[in-house]
């Protein structure tokens, strides 16, 4: 096996840039427990296909999105299911390469996900943000989905962009971790969870974006968030 000598000053900035690379520091890390996370960093985002603002509770080692107390795990799955949703953007947009993760859990069949969205809208004098253009990437019960949320219209319509059918369990924590990746040809989205895996590119996806997090369907709990 032959080495080329690439010199001193080439191998210094090489050893440089693979350091920076491994030392990175993290956009944000925090844990959603109390004191823990900066939650002035965060906003609360409604949708715009219900009246209701959703919210979410602190617990002493998660957050859990605020469902009603008479509604059957069913029901929330579809007549109560606008009561349970809930959803937090972080404040600042992101561009270029990020990895956005969270651990999560449900208690019934779904529905956590990570968000990424365009920058929300005041709309109707209402005093809460309202997504526009987002992508929902879904955890529930029988697998993996991505959503693609759009408006036409005046109307937000959406489209499932991709999905993976795996089987997963309730009360049990999952990290949901998404690359975005920006190329030539559109946005490549890689989505995990532990030993599974898949991808979509997306040409629509705005060049400038935020990251968050989204309860449905059910209590969903989130014990972490970071972007990377």
């Amino acid at each position: 096996m032959r080495f080329k000598f690439i010199g001193r000053a080439a191998a210094a900035a090489f050893v440089l840039a693979v350091g920076i690379g491994l030392q990175a520091e993290p956009v944000v890390q925090c844990e959603f427990q109390p004191g823990k996370w900066p939650a002035d960093d965060f906003l609360n985002v409604k949708s715009w296909r219900w009246p209701n603002i959703g919210k979410f509770i602190q617990d002493k080692d998660h957050l859990v999105n605020a469902c009603p107390a008479d509604a059957s795990p069913e029901e929330m799955l579809s007549k109560r299911g606008p009561e349970t949703y809930a959803a937090l953007l972080y404040k600042k947009a992101l561009t270029g390469n990020h990895t956005v993760s969270a651990t999560m859990s449900f208690d019934h069949r779904m529905a956590p996900a990570i968000v990424i969205a365009e920058k929300p809208v005041l709309c109707d004098g209402r005093l809460h943000p309202e997504f526009r253009t987002h992508y929902e990437i879904v955890l529930y019960d029988r697998g993996l989905n991505i959503w693609r949320h759009w408006f036409f219209d005046g109307k937000q319509i959406w489209r499932k962009a991709g999905f993976l059918n795996v089987p997963f369990q309730p009360n049990t924590r999952y990290t949901l971790s998404v690359n975005i990746r920006p190329t030539n040809r559109g946005t490549l989205l890689t989505v995990r969870v532990g030993e599974y895996a898949f991808g979509i590119i997306d040409p629509e996806m705005p060049q400038n974006y935020y990251v968050g997090i989204i309860a449905s369907e059910g209590v969903n709990r989130f014990y972490d968030f970071k972007i990377e």
